[in-house]
């Protein structure tokens, strides 16, 4: 799957599928996590690769997670994304 219809089912998936999705990348948000973090699908952008995460979704997620958590989520997200996505 091409970076931007995986960025489309992103964007359009509930919440059921985004835990799938994450699970499929061995990636793990508590309930309450997923609550906070499904919204912010939304505003994934193609242009993140280049420019990456804006520093408004960055502060987001440091208020939904902590900061400790967000930054381990990130490094976490960024080892096991697949070469095409870093």
């Amino acid at each position: 799957m091409d970076i931007a219809k995986f960025i489309v089912q992103l964007q359009n998936c509930s919440k059921k599928e985004f835990k799938t999705i994450l699970k499929g990348f061995d990636i793990k948000l508590s309930d309450k996590e997923l609550d906070g973090v499904h919204p912010l699908l939304q505003e994934i952008s193609l242009s993140w690769l280049v420019l990456g995460v804006p520093v408004s979704i960055q502060q987001k997620l440091i208020q939904l997670l902590g900061e400790q958590r967000a930054t381990a989520l990130y490094k976490e997200i960024i080892e096991k994304a697949p070469s095409s996505f870093r």
